[in-house]
């Protein structure tokens, strides 16, 4: 049998108990879906039912009493690309590309820090979020960057 929490997968049941608890606090707040405090409230939701809260009553109650946290900004702009904003489609990237979620933030944090120490191989690129995704599988598969120039 499939665990859910050990797995890092949502079935799509899952989605439904999620979705729904996420409307109502949603309507209930009166907050738009494409503000900050929305997306932040989708990951907390996400968040919650993957630490085991899955009981739709207990879910909804959590975030009821959720509160956004002050720096929470919108979206990066046109104009550039945050890291920070990546973050969740590198996790997403890592746990596809290994067995357990420790594994892949494991992953995740070593693609951070090898981008950080060969910040120079980046050379103003306007894709920065191919750039990492690329670093991390070579990373995953083993592959160094320096041999396959050469």
């Amino acid at each position: 049998m499939l665990d859910q929490r050990q797995s890092g997968y949502i079935l799509p049941e899952g989605f439904t108990v999620i979705s729904a608890v996420f409307e109502r606090v949603m309507d209930a707040r009166h907050i738009d879906r494409q503000s900050g405090e929305g997306g932040w409230l989708a990951r907390e939701a996400l968040h919650l039912f993957m630490s085991g809260i899955r009981d739709a009553w207990e879910l909804e109650l959590r975030l009821k009493e959720a509160c956004c946290p002050i720096d929470v900004s919108p979206p990066a702009s046109a104009g550039g690309t945050k890291i920070v904003d990546l973050l969740p489609d590198l996790s997403a990237w890592a746990r596809c590309l290994t067995a357990s979620p420790n594994a892949a933030t494991a992953l995740t944090e070593q693609t951070l820090e090898y981008a950080v120490e060969h910040m120079d191989e980046f050379v103003a690129k306007p894709d920065v979020r191919g750039w990492l995704v690329r670093l991390m599988l070579d990373l995953r598969l083993g592959r160094s960057r320096r041999r396959r120039r050469t």
